[in-house]
């Protein structure tokens, strides 16, 4: 299986299961998301939260809640079984 295929599996069954989906501090509809690598600052972010387990490869998506003194945010995270890599459900780009 590709990348691509792997993915594209993924994010069809989160859109499958759910209208709605979180990145950051909103809702977007599901549609409007797709699996895209992780950025190495998100990454980091996650990293410094002593709850942060990183997920296995082809475990999940795991969904994140992270809280600050003042905010918060929730992300969809999975890591690649091809590739190894973090992605995150994120908006299309325009």
């Amino acid at each position: 299986m590709s990348i691509d295929e792997e993915l594209a599996g993924i994010t069809a069954r989160l859109k499958g299961e759910h209208d709605m989906l979180p990145f950051m501090k909103g809702l977007h509809a599901a549609p409007s998301l797709s699996l895209r690598p992780l950025p190495d600052e998100m990454r980091q972010v996650l990293e410094q939260s002593e709850d942060y387990h990183s997920p296995a490869p082809g475990e999940g998506p795991v969904w994140f809640q992270i809280a600050g003194p003042d905010d918060g945010a929730e992300l969809i995270v999975y890591r690649s079984i091809e590739d190894g890599r973090l992605y995150v459900m994120a908006p299309n780009p325009p």
